[in-house]
């Protein structure tokens, strides 16, 4: 089964696991979120910008999201809306829930 760790296509990972929310698991998914989040940070301030989201889609050949789905999940993770969301927003996103609507 795969689970979402991040609001964005460009940050899906596949944790194979019955249970997401062992702390095993919770671990290896903060670890290759991070891996995902530093990968596509491609100015390395620590923050994803949508425009940096938008360019790792494009790396990746990410499909499937519409302008209006991205703008969506990222107003939903962008906690302090500055535009950018940061480790912090990320990480905290991962125990969050992930709405149906996005």
């Amino acid at each position: 089964m795969k689970y979402l760790l991040f609001l964005l296509p460009v940050l899906l990972a596949a944790c194979a696991s019955d249970n997401p929310h062992t702390e095993e698991n919770k671990g290896k998914m903060q670890i290759s979120f991070l891996e995902k989040f530093d990968r596509f940070d491609y100015n390395g301030d620590g923050f994803l910008t949508k425009k940096e989201i938008i360019q790792g889609m494009k790396e990746v050949n990410a499909t499937g999201t519409t302008p209006q789905q991205l703008d969506a999940r990222f107003k939903f993770y962008d906690v302090n809306h500055d535009g950018k969301i940061s480790h912090w927003e990320a990480e905290h996103a991962l125990d969050k829930p992930i709405p149906a609507n996005l």
